[in-house]
């Protein structure tokens, strides 16, 4: 037995000494082997602290890293305060006004900052309202100052009216600081409007006419209303209708109704000229008013010019049989197509026969969003061409717009003024109504017929 236990402890020892019995019996390695593998795994998955600094360097790294962000949107929204689109026909007209004087530049320019500054719906800048009215107020009130403006009047005439603005203008500036000191919007935005309502009185007397050249070929064909010009719309309510007009903040009611439009030449000077020139011919006088499937325009179409001759000569009689023909010019006139008018915001001259891509950041100075535009409809052949004769009144509203407020059809009409008195009438006319006559009160001597 001992002799075969000896033989046992032999082979065993042979058995280790080469090492056998460790790799094949053995499944415990030894404590350096241990540390070698924990380090190796370590390696491929590390510990939970180690990974929450890691991912903190990573989050330090994009934070200091310069963002390659997109460019910021172009689109101008309507509630944005440093949108620069008129949104009521005092606005516009303002806008559209040159400005030759220097001082009356610069006072507006800066009452247009206090406007911007008052449309922010947030915490009002009152500080700096009060002090761009008060360099405005100075300005006007020293001698240097008054004189400068009223230096640039364009005729003896206007002097004593530009006088009168400008006093006008420093009590609704002394207003306006009065609601700025106690901090009221409202009542600083109604005196504020009115002294930018003074500013353009004084800056219109100052020009004498378009402050750039129309094309020769077509101030030849087209009258060109140099200025501005006012009509008077007298309507009448369809007989057949039981509805009246309302009047006077609903204290009166009448079958009869009047708008005033002011006609904008230097923003469309041939546009604006031929609807004047077909007023004064009176083609305007007894139409029946239409109005769009959508009611969103009232349609106002002239009559001929052969029409109007018609009924205005009777028939002249010809021939030894005593045969009555039509009067000279009776025959109805063909309709020529004007050409379609738009001026761009920032630029020196209108542009012609050519649309506005609103979605490029163009964008008139006569806008076609403001409920009450006065627009020169569409040729009936070519979308680039504006009609000789027939236009509409635009009842806009935030409904017919998108996110800037702007119609759909912005900046492919021309616009050639605005309804600027009796408003309140427009939603109340309908299909059917007459106008009866349309007066020029004011303007006419500023229109230039074709040579």
């Amino acid at each position: 037995m001992s002799s075969r236990l000896t033989k046992n402890v032999a082979v065993t020892s042979g058995l280790v000494g080469s090492g056998r019995v460790r790799s094949r019996c053995s499944s415990v390695p030894p404590r350096a082997s241990r540390r070698e593998d924990a380090m190796a795994r370590d390696d491929h998955h590390p510990r939970p602290l180690a990974r929450w600094a890691a991912a903190l360097c990573a989050l330090v790294q994009v934070a200091t890293a310069p963002l390659a962000l997109p460019p910021p949107a172009q689109a101008i929204l309507k509630g944005n305060p440093n949108a620069k689109i008129p949104r009521n026909p005092e606005a516009a007209l303002r806008r559209s006004t040159p400005v030759v004087n220097r001082e009356v530049r610069d006072v507006q320019a800066k009452l247009e900052e206090v406007a911007a500054l008052l449309r922010i719906p947030q915490r009002k800048q009152w500080d700096k309202m009060q002090r761009l009215l008060e360099e405005c107020r100075e300005q006007i009130l020293s001698p240097d100052g008054r004189n400068a403006i009223l230096r640039d009047v364009a005729s003896p005439s206007q002097a004593e009216s530009a006088a009168e603005d400008l006093s006008s203008l420093d009590v609704a500036l002394g207003q306006c600081l009065r609601g700025v000191a106690y901090k009221d919007a409202s009542y600083c935005g109604k005196y504020l409007n009115a002294a930018l309502g003074c500013v353009n009185s004084v800056a219109l007397s100052q020009v004498a006419g378009l402050p750039y050249s129309l094309p020769v070929s077509l101030s030849k064909t087209w009258p060109v209303l140099t200025g501005r010009a006012q009509l008077r719309l007298t309507i009448r309510k369809n007989p057949k209708s039981n509805r009246q007009y309302v009047l006077d903040q609903e204290t009166r009611q009448d079958t009869v109704g009047e708008l005033l439009i002011d006609l904008d030449g230097f923003s469309a000077p041939l546009t604006s000229g031929q609807l004047l020139s077909n007023a004064k011919e009176g083609r305007y006088d007894g139409v029946e008013i239409a109005q769009d499937l959508n009611g969103t325009a009232l349609l106002v179409n002239a009559k001929a010019r052969g029409a109007l001759a018609a009924l205005r000569a009777p028939p002249v009689e010809v021939g030894e049989t005593g045969e009555t023909a039509e009067a000279p010019g009776a025959m109805d006139d063909s309709r020529r197509a004007l050409p379609l008018e738009i001026f761009q915001t920032g630029e020196f001259e209108p542009f012609y026969n050519q649309q506005l891509d609103v979605l490029d950041m163009e964008y008139p100075i006569l806008p076609m969003s403001i409920f009450g535009a006065v627009v020169m409809s569409h040729d009936a052949n070519d979308a680039n061409r504006s009609s000789d004769r027939d236009w509409f009144i635009y009842k806009f509203d935030e409904s017919m717009g998108g996110l800037a407020g702007l119609s759909f059809d912005e900046g492919q009409f021309s616009v050639v003024g605005y309804v600027t008195g009796g408003s309140d009438l427009i939603g109340q006319v309908e299909g059917g109504d007459t106008l009866e006559k349309v007066e020029i009160l004011s303007g006419g001597d500023r229109l230039r017929q074709p040579a």
